[in-house]
């Protein structure tokens, strides 16, 4: 693994919430959002112009350079690299990338990136000379007899714990990409009951979150069809040794949990981080709810201890315009060394018999 220090890049105040406007101004066009201090800067955070960017749950950010197509991973706090191989054709438009593991986890780690419009993911495990191509045939969701595909990353809540990813499956299934087999990547389950949501709900939105090792799923619940306006939340952790959801009152007093970005309920982004060492307040929760055709984004501060909830637009205007940004708003996160790497827990996996997976090519250095 080769790790590159960039001695020009200085810190920032991480978290922060990215928006991009583009060519539509003369101005700055990056501008990055500190929830702590709650003030516009420019974005510090130079690679994001110069290439194209996936930033992860777990801080790092896969770069691409769209000349070369020359991949690595940085560090937005300190532009700390890791160096991946080329990827020969860059990477479709829609994509959500992840980390099986932090970087340096005994078991090795590898960046997997999803395409949300196609059934087909792309795996490079970190200090290896290539990009593995891999799709996948769902066939999870039965009306009649009748099977329905679905993707993996899109429209589901997905988190890395243990160098394992989970996803959202079934309502009684959850999806299991492993990574420490023998046999190398493998799809299974593990048998686990969806929450019951109330019937009154007519809109919410789903979350996995890893946060010390552990998995939590968020439920944000609408005011009927208003998705700017929180009803609810509901907060859950998983238990392993069942498993089951169990319901919970607080994610810990030196957390925070910061969901949305992208686009509402497709990408389905959800991290977390420390709070006292970036001067936020903990057990809270930092939700960006985004609506790709319009200028509004609300991010909903929802305090766990108190209940309470408060309503921030952060990107309002740009010199008194509204403004369309030609990307979503993202988070841009600190990295941290989680328990997440050590994996201590052992769950029952069940293979799916419908579901396949096939390493279709394999690109990159010779």
């Amino acid at each position: 693994m080769e790790s590159v220090q960039d001695p020009g890049v200085s810190p920032s105040p991480l978290p922060v919430l990215v928006n991009d406007l583009g060519t539509q101004t003369d101005d700055e066009p990056l501008t990055q959002y500190s929830i702590s201090s709650k003030a516009l800067s420019p974005v510090a955070f130079d690679e994001l112009r110069r290439y194209r960017c996936f930033v992860t749950p777990q801080g790092w950010v896969l770069a691409l350079d769209p000349a070369s197509c020359q991949t690595f991973l940085c560090r937005p706090q300190d532009g700390e690299r890791i160096q991946l191989p080329p990827k020969e054709q860059g990477f479709p438009e829609s994509c959500k990338c992840l980390l099986s593991d932090m970087p340096g986890a005994a078991s090795g780690s590898s960046v997997v990136v999803f395409d949300l419009d196609d059934n087909e993911m792309w795996v490079c495990k970190i200090g290896a000379t290539n990009w593995d191509s891999h799709r996948y045939e769902p066939s999870m969701f039965v009306k009649g007899r009748i099977p329905q595909l679905t993707n993996i990353a899109m429209g589901h809540g997905i988190a890395a714990v243990g160098g394992r990813i989970y996803f959202e499956l079934t309502a009684r299934e959850m999806g299991v990409i492993d990574f420490n087999g023998k046999e190398g990547l493998k799809l299974d389950t593990i048998e686990v009951d969806m929450v019951d949501l109330p019937l009154s709900i007519r809109m919410a939105s789903m979350y996995l979150v890893e946060s010390s090792g552990e998995l939590f799923l968020v439920v944000i619940f609408f005011d009927g069809e208003n998705v700017h306006k929180i009803a609810n939340h509901a907060v859950y952790k998983m238990d392993f040794s069942e498993p089951k959801w169990c319901e919970v009152d607080e994610i810990g007093a030196d957390r925070v949990f910061l969901l949305g970005g992208d686009r509402l309920g497709i990408s389905c982004f959800g991290a977390s981080c420390s709070a006292g060492d970036h001067g936020l307040g903990g057990n809270c929760i930092y939700f960006l709810n985004h609506v790709p055709t319009t200028t509004k984004s609300f991010l909903h501060v929802i305090d766990l201890k108190t209940g309470t909830e408060e309503a921030r637009r952060p990107f309002i205007t740009h010199n008194g315009y509204h403004m369309m940004p030609v990307r979503s708003p993202f988070w841009l996160l600190p990295t941290e060394s989680t328990l997440q790497a050590q994996g201590s827990f052992f769950v029952p996996l069940v293979p799916i018999k419908e579901f396949a997976i096939k390493r279709s090519t394999s690109v990159g250095v010779g």
